[in-house]
């Protein structure tokens, strides 16, 4: 059988976003998860919100930028000082080995549009296979 697919980060786990870092930036990628199921991928973000209507979306690309999704993200429950957002993006059967998936979250409210991406390098997971064989089975960086 072909190998298992592995969506890996190919990022620092800088862990959870520093206070300052999420003053500084007003959103912030919380962590990842492993996904449910093979073909998503699960994370959440941190935001420092504010009154009035708020948008968190997570843009997203596996064609190194010549197209993209816009997903939004649903609010979880608030951890202060943040507001807190889930997000699940849909990785296509036919990712192979050596692709990638670039991402970058966007924030807008009253305040502005905040964006963070991974400071300008977005957030990529590399397409990589894994020893043991059987079908392909992606899946994001840390467990939840």
């Amino acid at each position: 059988p072909p190998p298992a697919l592995l969506l890996v980060p190919d990022f620092p786990d800088g862990g959870e976003p520093s206070v300052e870092r999420l003053r500084r930036q007003r959103v912030c990628l919380e962590r990842l998860g492993r996904p449910a199921a093979p073909t998503d991928v699960r994370g959440t973000v941190q935001v420092l919100g504010g009154p009035g209507l708020k948008e968190v979306t997570v843009r997203y690309t596996f064609n190194e930028w010549l197209s993209f999704v816009d997903v939004p993200a649903a609010p979880l429950p608030p951890d202060p000082p943040a507001e807190r957002y889930g997000f699940t993006l849909c990785v296509p059967p036919s990712l192979r080995e050596g692709s990638a998936l670039h991402f970058a979250i966007r924030y807008r409210s009253a305040q502005g549009e905040f964006w963070d991406n991974n400071g300008g390098r977005n957030y990529t997971l590399r397409c990589c296979g894994c020893p043991g064989g059987g079908p392909a089975t992606p899946a994001a960086a840390a467990p939840p």
